[in-house]
């Protein structure tokens, strides 16, 4: 693995679903739990899976029927709840993703997280697992425009001041990778979440990686 630039880097910015979390149970769980309410079942398990990280009611236009598009904004209220009570249950970090943030926290390179989720739950989450502290800024997407706009990078790059091409995005999805080209960052995308290998790298990102710990060997 490498980034197929010279540029020294100096800070990463995270996703967290599907990139430091594995949490894809508990999402899909909730979004079952949810379709039920409105009367929606039998949508397979791996279909959901391939929307995580998407905004809430972007997610419910895919998994409700046009009959129920009225109710979208009602479903991601009962999703929000169901999740947050639930979101402990099986959610856990990736392998290596302790290690490998304490490593780069120790040789000074800047870490931060965007995020789909609200700040209020990523902090959560993050500070159940002992790794917040970690993190300069913990960014969520509280109101629009969500990813891949690339306005949380650009958030987070003038909150601590960083240059976008000393700063990589990490990330699961097509939405991060976009997001962090159009924030002009470079961008590194996971095989181990949303998207396998041929999937991600038919994105373009500067690097790809199967573990976080590979992470490591950049800085």
């Amino acid at each position: 693995m490498s980034v197929t630039e010279p540029t020294p880097l100096r800070n990463v910015i995270f996703d967290i679903d599907g990139t430091i979390l594995d949490s894809h149970r508990d999402i899909v769980d909730a979004q079952i739990w949810t379709l039920r309410q409105f009367g929606v079942d039998g949508i397979a398990d791996e279909q959901m899976r391939r929307h995580i990280g998407k905004p809430i009611a972007e997610i419910f236009a895919s998994l409700l029927p046009p009959s129920l598009h009225n109710e979208i904004p009602r479903a991601s209220i009962v999703y929000r709840d169901r999740y947050r009570a639930h979101m402990l249950k099986h959610t856990k970090l990736f392998p290596g993703v302790e290690s490998t943030l304490s490593t780069l926290s120790r040789r000074g390179v800047g870490l931060a997280i965007a995020t789909t989720k609200s700040t209020e739950t990523s902090s959560k989450l993050l500070s159940h697992f002992g790794i917040a502290s970690l993190f300069q800024l913990v960014q969520g997407s509280d109101s629009p425009p969500y990813k891949p706009d690339p306005a949380i990078i650009h958030t987070i790059l003038d909150t601590l001041k960083w240059n976008a091409r000393e700063t990589l995005m990490v990330g699961d999805s097509a939405n991060d990778i976009l997001a962090g080209k159009s924030a002009g960052t470079l961008t590194c995308g996971v095989t181990y979440g949303s998207l396998g290998r041929d999937e991600m790298k038919s994105l373009n990102p500067d690097c790809v990686i199967d573990s976080i710990s590979e992470l490591t060997s950049l800085f």
